[in-house]
Formats: structure tokens, sequence, C-alpha cells
């Protein structure tokens, strides 16, 4: 019963080693004798294993005591395949990003250094292949702001924009500065605030009059300002401006 037993789990742990294969290995008989060699396969009766010589030595498994197998190696993984990863491609100087604001920026209430959100309104390409997606992330900075006078001078803004995303990755860019201004004051606000009178004298009989109403507004090339009865003019660039910018560096970017 014990013998039957033995050679039941002997046989086991042989059928389970040789599904990993030929290894170099070493058989160990109940003579006391070990040979070594490749295990090649067994059964309920004989235990087969190629020795160093080329020839195939079987040994039945009643005479088998044990086999001991070498340590398994693990195959290191695949390398990555190079070819199948597109290569980098750098975008030239020169090249025009068309953006399109996601926020609005009041001019008013704007200092230099502060940013804004934007999305590639057009995608970038180069030889037929797009390098830059359409709705990459574009980050617009305020490089500098002036606000107008209360009867002279315009607001005027001038922004670039600072960083492109897209695909899990940001990269830094350098832009030429785009600058938006509103109209001069002096007599153009004069005639606006003159002509606007009328058209608040229209308000305050239907609304029973009073200071401080707003008598107008202009809009005009994706950029809106907005008028007080002061007579200055307030620059806004309101969500979904389009605005230009030129590469002035190039920059390297990953399909």
């Amino acid at each position: 019963m014990r013998r039957s037993a033995l050679i039941v789990s002997t046989i086991a742990v042989l059928l389970t080693s040789a599904s990993a294969g030929p290894l170099a290995d070493r058989v160990r008989l109940r003579s006391g004798q070990s040979v070594t060699g490749s295990f090649m396969s067994a059964d309920v009766k004989v235990v087969r294993i190629l020795l160093e010589n080329g020839k195939v030595a079987e040994f039945d498994v009643a005479d088998v005591s044990a086999v001991e197998f070498t340590p398994r190696k693990t195959a290191p993984p695949p390398a990555p395949n190079p070819s199948k990863a597109p290569a980098p491609v750098t975008v030239p100087a020169g090249t025009v990003l068309n953006v399109l604001l996601t926020q609005g920026i009041d001019v008013d209430a704007t200092q230099a250094g502060a940013t804004f959100k934007a999305l590639l309104d057009d995608p970038v390409m180069l030889g037929g292949k797009v390098v830059v997606p359409r709705n990459a992330a574009v980050v617009v900075q305020v490089a500098k702001v002036e606000q107008a006078g209360k009867m002279k001078g315009s607001d005027k803004i001038s922004l670039k924009a600072n960083t492109v995303s897209f695909g899990g990755r940001k990269y830094d860019i350098v832009t030429a500065a785009v600058e938006q201004k509103g109209q001069g004051e002096g007599k153009k606000t004069t005639r606006k605030v003159v002509g606007g009178a009328g058209l608040g004298a229209a308000i305050g009989g239907i609304a029973g009059g009073g200071k401080g109403a707003a008598i107008g507004a202009l809009v005009g090339g994706g950029t809106g300002a907005a008028v007080a009865s002061s007579g200055t003019e307030h620059l806004t660039l309101p969500a979904e401006t389009r605005l230009q910018f030129t590469l002035s560096a190039a920059v390297t970017v990953q399909p």
C-alpha cells in the first residue's frame, strides 16, 4: 500500500513538472545511484530522461526514489517594440495656434500674470498628420494689462500661451504676445456718451429715471466692450473669443 502511494506521488510530481518543459534534472534511484539529464516525460510505469550523450534512458517508476529539478529561470518580459510607439515630433517656430478661450477675461479686474483656460480650436498638422489634436488644453497668461482712464486712453491687454496639454502630457511653449485693446476714449467716448444720453433719457422716461443706468454696449471680432455712464470703456474678452498665437520657439511633442 505504501509502495503504491509512493509511486502515485512520484508520478504526480513528474507530470506536474513535465508541463514546464525539459530541464537539466536529476533522477535518484532506490539503488543509491543518480542520473543527470533533461526530463522528457513520465507515465504510470516509466520515467524518461535525456542523457548528455543524446540517448534516452528509461527507469521503472518503482525504482525511482525522487526526481530533482534545477531551479527554473524566469524569462524576462519582452522588450517594448519601439516601432509601435510614434516617434516624437518637433513643431517648428512660426507655427500658428488657433485658440478658443473657455473663460472670459475682464480687463479691469485682471492683473499681469493671471492665467486663463482655453482650448486649441484647430489641430496642428505636419506632413499630413495631426501632431497636436483639436481641443488640446491651453493655458493663456496675461503678459501686460493697461486700464483706461475715465475720459481718455483705452483698455489694453497682452496675452501669451504658456502650455499645451494632451495625451496625458503637458508641454511648455513660448509664443509671441497677442494684444487686444478697446476703442480709444476722448472724443470718441464723448460721442458715445452724448449719443447714449438720449437712450438714457428714454430709459429714464420708461423706468422713472435714475443715474448710473447702463447706456450702451459694443461687440465685435469676438471681443466686447461696455461703455458706462461715466464715459469709460471696459474691455472684456468673453468665453469663446478666438485668439491666434504664433510659436516663438520650436517644441517637441509626443503625438
